[in-house]
């Protein structure tokens, strides 16, 4: 059995010049949206980028702490990873 902790790939992103939003950094946009990590549970046909604004993102953090934390200190090795999948 295999486990993956977390990775993100976001093939939109692979493309010149094109950047990304880090996460929890407020967007240029109408009431100022934040670019929010998100669980799987909320990844539905009622999500909209409104519902997470400069206004209440320090509540959802309050709340459901920061998603974001443990991306970065662990690690994937990718090689192996792809490896793995290789094989599948």
């Amino acid at each position: 059995m295999y486990v993956v902790a977390k990775i993100y790939l976001d093939f939109l992103q692979n493309r010149k010049g094109q950047t990304i939003a880090a996460p929890y950094s407020v967007r240029p946009k109408p009431h100022a949206t934040v670019s929010t990590p998100l669980l799987w549970k909320e990844v539905n046909h009622k999500l909209t980028p409104q519902m997470f604004t400069i206004n209440n993102i320090e509540n959802r953090l309050s709340k459901i702490g920061d998603l974001w934390k443990g991306v970065l200190s662990k690690p994937i090795n990718l090689p192996k990873v792809l490896r793995v999948l290789d094989k599948l």
